[in-house]
């Protein structure tokens, strides 16, 4: 059944698939897209003022759980506000879960733009000012947007073969977007609304934004439902989805409050960092995929799985001379994120170190699967190597994971450890989550000497004191409320 918002609309668009098939050259894009055009408002959409768009969201924890076998939800809220006419824009969000809350910004100009951590009180320079850099993927969930944004690069857009969606025939138009991929959006052969808009990623598939419930808001048409997927899995449900229009920004919206301060200089890893904490070990990585390697009797031990292992290993040996073969790969834990390396560690004749639960999800996330003979069964603890040449391998139980496997070389007094603590900064205490908070209590537990922290993300090295002082200050983040995505 049409809703009864929409019928103003569908009046005005009347003309049949087969006008669009008699049509040649871009004619045919230019006729849908003032279809598209009239479906969601006509002038009101193409005289646009500004949007503000208020998304709260259900996210399932694919591959970020705290156990293998149980997928978590986790829940987060966006407030986007782009004003047009003044070019200024605002982006807030705030995410919960398990490991606690976090709530930060973007605010731009025009000509500059700032990202803020609230938790920290800092804010540093964002790497564009544009919008549809740093708040892209909001506008991709609005429909309305997409259909402005579509208007905008009419000449650009190319029609491609109809299709059936939901049961219902649709045309696909392909459409150029701001640093993204370009846009493929399905839109009703009848209503002329957008039904689903897909971009392309080559390493996670597609990315399917699905639109429903759509109504007439001020004249403008737009979904009040939006569902995205990642190559066909659920990564974002909303709760909420509303858009309101022609509301301006202030100067002030747009202007650093007094009580925050500049972050720190960032490390600057694009290239290979090498941090050598001994004779024997060695901690490498660049990009925010770092690796730990250690020198035994047997072979080399690493951990860290963050895709590039091979990468950073050849690293390791022309900068230790050392080309000992890699016998053991210890599993930090099942998040997806940090087995993506695994089957180059398999390739390299290594033994996964890891626990009894995790093994199903690892085997799943390498091709061809790895027999059982590959993995070694950690247990609470496990020591490879002897000696000064000795690495122990600690299991202890998170927020972030129930299973956490911590690499611990007494000789260096240095431990491993990824997710739970880290800073891109040069200088300064980093801020603590409840992750950071419980790490600390499980490391107090083992009852060993750490001098050095080696993180899977930061090419900075923390101390066991620099960890200490971040959880004496760790307080839970509560939502400033000064910020719409509070209200």
């Amino acid at each position: 059944m049409t809703p009864r918002s929409l019928v103003p609309f569908i009046a005005l668009i009347i003309f049949s698939s087969a006008s669009l098939a008699e049509s040649d050259g871009k004619e045919k894009e230019k006729k849908l897209i003032e279809k598209v055009t009239q479906a969601y408002g006509g002038k009101a959409l193409t005289e646009l003022k500004s949007y503000r768009i208020v998304d709260h969201y259900l996210t399932p924890t694919t591959g970020q759980s705290h156990t293998p076998s149980l997928m978590e939800v986790s829940s987060s809220k966006q407030v986007l506000h782009v004003d047009i006419a003044n070019n200024r824009t605002t982006l807030d969000n705030w995410s919960e879960g398990r490991s606690g809350a976090f709530q930060g910004a973007t605010i731009s100009d025009g000509d500059k733009a700032y990202s803020i951590n609230y938790q920290s009180e800092t804010y540093g320079e964002a790497r564009s000012s544009d919008p549809h850099v740093f708040a892209g993927g909001t506008m991709r969930t609005s429909d309305t947007v997409l259909a402005y944004e579509l208007g905008l690069v009419a000449d650009k857009a190319t029609l491609k073969d109809d299709t059936r969606y939901m049961n219902r025939p649709h045309y696909v138009i392909t459409m150029p977007f701001p640093s993204s991929p370009d846009l493929n959006l399905y839109i009703d052969s009848d209503t002329f609304l957008i039904s689903k808009m897909v971009r392309e990623n080559p390493t996670l598939g597609d990315l399917s934004y699905v639109f429903s419930g759509h109504k007439d808001i001020d004249g403008i048409t737009s979904s009040t439902s939006i569902r995205f997927f990642i190559g066909g899995q659920p990564s974002l449900i909303s709760t909420k989805h509303s858009l309101s229009f022609n509301q301006p920004l202030s100067k002030s919206d747009v202007t650093l409050a007094s009580y925050l301060s500049a972050e720190g200089e960032r490390i600057d890893d694009s290239e290979m960092v090498t941090n050598r904490l001994g004779d024997d070990l060695y901690h490498i990585g660049q990009n925010g995929g770092f690796s730990l390697f250690a020198d035994t009797p047997t072979g080399i031990v690493a951990a860290g799985g963050y895709p590039g292992l091979s990468s950073r290993l050849e690293h390791f040996q022309k900068q230790s001379k050392n080309f000992k073969p890699l016998s053991h790969q210890i599993v930090t834990h099942h998040h997806s994120d940090h087995i993506g390396g695994l089957g180059e560690a398999v390739n390299l004749g290594a033994k996964l170190v890891t626990v009894n639960d995790n093994i199903g999800t690892i085997k799943d996330s390498i091709t061809p699967t790895p027999s059982d003979t590959v993995f070694h069964n950690s247990g609470e603890r496990t020591t490879l190597g002897d000696g000064r040449k000795r690495i122990d391998v600690y299991e202890v139980s998170t927020s972030h994971a129930e299973s956490f496997l911590v690499m611990y070389s007494p000789a260096s007094k240095t431990v491993f450890i990824a997710d739970h603590y880290g800073s891109p900064f040069a200088k300064g205490l980093p801020t603590a989550s409840q992750s950071s908070v419980d790490m600390y209590n499980e490391l107090e537990k083992l009852d060993i000497d750490i001098k050095n922290i080696a993180t899977a993300h930061n090419a900075r090295i923390f101390s066991m004191n620099e960890l200490k002082a971040s959880v004496a200050a760790f307080q839970s983040t509560v939502c400033n409320a000064k910020r719409p995505v509070c209200t």
